[in-house]
This record gives C-alpha cells, sequence and structure tokens, in this order.
C-alpha cells in the first residue's frame, strides 16, 4: 500500500523540484530565515524537529531533519530515533543529535570540495529547532532530574555546541520547515512549507516517462 502512495505521489507530481540559488538572497528559505530575525550569514544550515510518541505501538517519536545549501534541500531523513522520550524536549534533542550527525558529515564533505580542511568549522552551522526546552539541553552541561536518564551519546550535540561546531537558533513552529517529515499535515499547512522547500518546474522541462 506504501508503494502505491508513492508511485502516485511520483506520477502527480513530476512539476516539483529542487532549485538551488547563486543568489541565496533570492531564495524563499532566505525570506523566512529573514522574517524570523534568524542568522543569514551561512549558505549550509539545518532544520530539526519532532512529534512526540506518536508510535502507538513502541512509544517512539517521529524526527525529521532537512539540511539546506545554496537555498535547496541537499539531504533529509524522517525516522524514529530508538529511544522513547519522556518529553517532547528530549524527542527534539534526540532529533537534534540525528540532524547534527548528518550535518557533519555533509559539512566535511563540503570542505572537501571546497578543498579546505575536512574539520574546518571555523563558524558553527546553524541548526533551527522550535523547542527552546531542547535548546536549552543543547546548551547547558548542567544535567537535572528531567535530563540525566537521557543517554550519553545524544550529548553529541552539547559537545559539538560547546566546541562551536553548532549553533542552536529558535524557529516559530510556524516556520519549521522540518516539520512536514514528523507527521501528516493540513492541506494550507503542507502549501505553506512546500512553497520554501519545492519549485514548480514549467511543463516543457518535465520529463516523460
Amino acid at each position: 500500500l506504501a508503494l502505491v502512495h508513492l508511485l502516485r505521489y511520483l506520477r502527480d507530481n513530476t512539476f516539483i523540484g529542487l532549485c538551488f540559488y547563486s543568489d541565496f538572497t533570492t531564495s524563499p528559505v532566505y525570506c523566512l530565515l529573514k522574517k524570523n530575525n534568524l542568522p543569514l550569514e551561512s549558505l549550509f544550515f539545518t532544520f530539526s524537529d519532532s512529534s512526540w510518541n506518536d508510535d502507538v505501538d513502541h512509544g517512539r517519536s517521529t524526527g525529521c531533519f532537512l539540511i539546506f545549501y545554496m537555498g535547496g534541500v541537499v539531504d533529509h531523513s524522517s525516522n524514529l530515533p530508538d529511544p522513547v522520550a519522556l518529553s517532547s524536549a528530549e524527542s527534539e534533542y534526540n532529533q537534534c543529535c540525528v540532524a547534527g550527525m548528518a550535518t557533519t558529515h555533509l559539512k566535511m564533505f563540503l570542505n572537501e570540495l571546497e578543498l579546505k580542511d575536512c574539520n574546518d568549522f571555523s563558524s558553527p552551522v546553524s541548526i533551527f529547532l522550535d523547542n527552546n526546552s531542547a535548546i536549552a539541553i543543547g546548551t547547558s552541561f548542567k544535567d537535572t532530574k528531567h535530563t540525566r536518564h537521557i543517554l550519553r551519546r545524544y550529548h553529541y550535540v552539547r559537545e559539538n555546541v560547546d566546541a562551536g561546531r553548532f549553533a542552536l537558533h529558535w524557529i516559530l513552529s510556524a516556520g519549521q520547515l522540518a516539520d512536514i517529515g514528523t507527521k501528516p499535515l493540513g492541506g494550507p499547512t503542507l502549501e505553506v512549507l512546500m512553497k520554501y522547500l519545492f519549485v514548480i518546474v514549467p511543463q516543457e522541462l518535465v520529463q516523460e516517462g
């Protein structure tokens, strides 16, 4: 059944494509960041989001990340991180770790393409979250009774924030593009988010078959 839905989607949406911008300031995602007063200096950044406890069988939370470069998506994932989160903040933080590992990998790859040291994180990569509590967990080395149970591997986020590789920024839920991969969205909300992710490809450029 899932395969049928996938094939139907591909058939009905051949006019949707990705676009990368030589002038980043002309991209829709630039306008989104500017509207929310978020950092605009870097062409490489990540959105990370998570639902909470939506897997009725195992109690896990669906997470999603979107990694952007030059105004277009270069990597994404919708996934179920292993630990069962005991709060929405914990589920967001767990997903931020997954997003951070993917971001690090792509940043190192990008450095190699630009003939830089692959470990060059001279400026931190922005990761946008819509949960202030998750940001607080990731930027503080203080554990509380609500966070000390979190697996140490997920404090990869803390370590990279402390090392200056990541910078966590809060964004309004209405502008959280990664929300698209965490749950089924209503038509109007989905349409708004898709405008920041995709472009309409002219019919004459759509390949048939």
